[in-house]
């Protein structure tokens, strides 16, 4: 994933939330890739007939884009190692419970 394709997901998810379907995302998330300055990844252009055309739309597919989503972008995700306490209850856990 380019900084620019994870700026067109943000982008939409913050503007729209998790309604709708994920096969269809790709696509509707390219909408809001006009606006990231050219070239870039998310947004392939092509030259037809000496007209500049701009395809949008993420070369990602649904499923992609929702474990994208989901695992890395969430503004909610706590990117970084566990706390003390966090590590304290582990081992408590580990120590009572093993590696089942």
């Amino acid at each position: 994933w380019s900084p620019e394709e994870d700026d067109a997901l943000r982008d939409y998810m913050q503007r729209h939330g998790n309604t709708g379907s994920w096969i269809t995302l790709p696509n509707k998330a390219g909408e809001f890739a006009r606006s990231l300055p050219l070239p870039c990844p998310a947004v392939p252009l092509i030259v037809l007939d000496g007209c500049l055309i701009v395809l949008v739309g993420l070369k990602r597919c649904g499923k992609s884009c929702r474990l994208r989503w989901l695992n890395y972008l969430r503004p909610d995700i706590r990117h970084g190692g566990f706390t003390d306490e966090e590590d304290t209850i582990i081992y408590s856990l580990y120590s009572q419970l093993g590696s089942k």
